[in-house]
């Protein structure tokens, strides 16, 4: 009887931190990391969810992501293959604001890695309407909990 190895299936995302272009993973965990031709590549276990920040000059984009090749249909510039976009930031402001977001739930020692992705379509939501504070978005994950 042949057994069949259980393979954990990776997410490469790319690393860049040059003049030009950065790209720093902000929130979740990175399984290694391998060197590629231009920096760091974080691979991440399928499953996991990732907050993404891009400064690329002037415009700064921020994604939350959960990665997972069976399901992933997002393609996001230097992330391979496909994952399930969460949450999508395109300005500057968009972006600090789910930025300080993570920043605030990593303090405050809230695990987002449970919540339904539901949630964080809510989460999207919130973030593209106005006088939205990160404690506002705090209290509604909390009320996904519930």
């Amino acid at each position: 009887m042949k057994t069949t190895k259980k393979t954990t299936r990776h997410t490469a995302i790319q690393l860049r931190d040059d003049s030009r272009l950065r790209c720093s993973i902000v929130y979740g965990n990175v399984a290694r990391f391998i060197t590629g031709l231009m920096g760091k590549i974080a691979l991440v276990d399928d499953g996991s969810l990732i907050g993404y920040h891009i400064v690329n000059g002037n415009r700064e984009r921020a994604f939350l992501f959960r990665a997972d090749e069976s399901a992933g249909r997002q393609k996001i510039s230097g992330i391979f293959p496909a994952v399930r976009l969460l949450v999508s930031t395109r300005s500057r402001f968009r972006a600090g604001k789910l930025l300080a977001f993570l920043n605030l739930c990593s303090e405050s020692g809230l695990s987002l890695e449970a919540f339904p992705d539901d949630c964080f379509l809510r989460l999207n939501a919130m973030l593209e309407g106005r006088g939205c504070s990160e404690s506002t978005m705090l209290k509604m994950m909390h009320e996904c909990q519930s």
